[in-house]
């Protein structure tokens, strides 16, 4: 599957020291009245990183994280796509990836415009162009289910972790997505918040940065680097909205 390669020492201060500039910013962070430990911790990792978010964002959010077998749903459907996009009909019978979405209810787990893919030509080019993205949305969801940890650099995957989630952290294409969770560990719903958190302050600092601010740090593509931070939050803030779809995700900052 090389067909996916190509898609896209710490220093001790002196206590004598003074503070610096990411210490001072912590600071200020500390007087908001309803600052919490978790977001203060998490500011502390984006301004360590460069990233500046706003002090103004609600630390109170109305989270609830959904049923695993959703949360499975979704990633296999990504795999669908990927599947009908990338690999060609030689390979992998066009009849083999509809009976695994229509046995484990993938489509109630795309957006319109991802089904419209399922009626696609296999190779079509502009699809291709585009899937990566969904990988990006796939990171999160794998790590779910024992994946490592997304990072927040803004970095796009690597071929080899995205062959990884395809052979290792998704449900087979002839077994049922059901079955496949069955006895699997998953992450912590405290681990899973605190994640999603991190990302909900970052990605205020890449739109803040996409409207002219100097939010991101230095090198930062606020569009390409940003639409990932953009796509990683999307699947960790939607395992945390039950009941809601995905395109109705509130991804508000």
């Amino acid at each position: 599957m090389s067909f996916f390669k190509k898609i896209f020492g710490s220093k001790e201060n002196k206590k004598s020291e003074p503070k610096t500039k990411s210490t001072n910013n912590l600071e200020s962070f500390k007087q908001v009245p309803w600052m919490t430990d978790l977001r203060l911790k998490n500011i502390a990792i984006c301004l360590d990183s460069g990233f500046k978010p706003a002090s103004s964002l609600p630390t109170e959010l109305n989270r609830e994280i959904r049923p695993s077998i959703e949360i499975a749903q979704r990633l296999n459907a990504i795999k669908a796509l990927v599947l009908w996009i990338m690999v060609s009909p030689e390979n992998l019978a066009s009849d083999k990836i509809l009976a695994f979405i229509d046995k484990n209810n993938l489509e109630d787990f795309m957006d319109e415009e991802e089904k419209e893919i399922l009626n696609l030509q296999r190779n079509d080019e502009q699809a291709r162009n585009h899937i990566g993205w969904k990988f990006e949305n796939a990171w999160p969801l794998a790590w779910y289910f024992g994946y490592r940890e997304p990072d927040s650099t803004g970095q796009m995957m690597s071929g080899d972790q995205m062959q990884a989630i395809l052979k290792d952290y998704s449900c087979p294409i002839n077994e049922n997505v059901a079955d496949w969770i069955k006895n699997k560990e998953t992450l912590s719903v405290e681990k899973l918040i605190e994640k999603e958190d991190l990302f909900y302050c970052l990605h205020n600092a890449v739109r803040s940065a996409q409207l002219g601010g100097k939010t991101v740090p230095e090198g930062f593509d606020s569009m390409g680097n940003g639409g990932v931070i953009h796509e990683r939050r999307h699947a960790l803030t939607w395992m945390l909205s039950k009941g809601v779809k995905w395109d109705e995700t509130d991804l508000s900052t």
